[in-house]
């Protein structure tokens, strides 16, 4: 363990919040390889369906923690290389949604991959720890060019309903009917198929997914978030490379991660056999140096952007976050482009 001040009731609650966020991935059957890059083909839709009921129950458990006080539940804020506004944003947005074209992971599902031992998932961890060591080592850098060419910071608000002059309420009632309204739109769409069947319907595993959100903030006081183990290890690993070896690897992030692995570990065992090895299937289908490589492009664009596919997709656009909203939208429009080209 690294040297803090962290109670050790608290890394366990973070290690427990990772379990059940992983558990509902692994139910939701969204996290093979095949699913995930028919997604990007536009051919089978069960990972937007699965995004669409997590956002909405997400939303709803966000702004219920944040208007009682239980917790606050800050927006992500945009990321800058100093460029343009939320440049960060959209180019390690962009990266995440090369990476999961070309992986058929996302900083997320990937730990559910390799608990559930699909090969391919293995590396593109691997891939995804260089790449924390090369966003850790490119810091230095990316804070200079963004202090030489100012900080193009955006002078808007963070969230849609303090752009709109609106109650979070309102927006979070139309956010709502936007996401039943997409399910419905969807619902009619058999897709392709080529990915897993979980423990229920990509639907029902958005609402897990949902509720292990609820159930994180109740043991963290925070949303969800998996690609700050990726930074965190490559620090780590950075200290050891330069002889500084005083703290050890785990975080909260690490540990949070952990967790999903475990939780993917157990369930592909015992409980859902079928589907990992549905998944396998797929995961053979990636080579080793795409797996890699991907996973260095997603992970170091997943920091770069200040989160992923769960910590803007799932977490950040709970809180209506204009940089969550920008970083999404560069995934999927980076994901679906890679897609076509290949």
């Amino acid at each position: 363990f690294s040297k803090t001040t962290q109670p050790c009731h608290l890394w366990f609650q973070e290690y427990a919040a990772g379990t059940l966020f992983g558990a509902a991935l692994f139910a939701a059957g969204v996290f093979a390889p095949g699913t995930i890059i028919a997604q990007m083909r536009l051919e089978d839709f069960s990972m937007v369906k699965a995004m669409l009921g997590a956002s909405a129950t997400s939303a709803l458990v966000v702004h219920l923690a944040d208007s009682s006080k239980f917790a606050a539940m800050k927006p992500r804020t945009p990321q800058s290389i100093g460029f343009f506004p939320y440049d960060g944003n959209i180019i390690g947005g962009s990266m995440i949604g090369v990476g999961m074209a070309l992986t058929g992971a996302c900083p997320g599902t990937v730990f559910v991959q390799a608990g559930a031992g699909l090969p391919s998932g293995i590396y593109v961890l691997g891939g995804g720890i260089l790449g924390g060591l090369l966003f850790v080592s490119a810091q230095p850098s990316i804070a200079r060019l963004r202090k030489s060419r100012g900080s193009n910071k955006t002078n808007s608000e963070l969230t849609i309903p303090k752009s709109l002059g609106v109650s979070p309420w309102v927006v979070l009632a139309m956010w709502e009917i936007m996401c039943f309204g997409m399910l419905q739109l969807l619902s009619g769409f058999k897709g392709s198929m080529t990915g897993t069947q979980g423990l229920v319907s990509p639907v029902l595993g958005g609402l897990l997914i949902g509720a292990a959100q609820a159930c994180a903030i109740a043991l963290t006081r925070h949303t969800v978030g998996t690609s700050g183990g990726f930074e965190d290890v490559g620090r780590w690993l950075r200290n050891v490379i330069s002889g500084d070896a005083s703290k050890g690897p785990i975080t909260a992030s690490v540990l949070f991660d952990a967790g999903i692995v475990s939780a993917s570990a157990l369930l592909a065992r015992f409980l859902l056999p079928a589907a990992s090895a549905q998944a396998q299937a797929s995961s053979h289908l990636i080579s080793r140096s795409t797996a890699v490589i991907g996973g260095v492009v997603m992970a170091f664009g997943s920091r770069l952007a200040g989160g992923c596919t769960s910590g803007h997709g799932i977490s950040g656009l709970a809180t209506f976050s204009w940089a969550s909203l920008v970083s999404v939208a560069s995934m999927f429009a980076a994901g679906v482009l890679t897609a076509a080209l290949r």
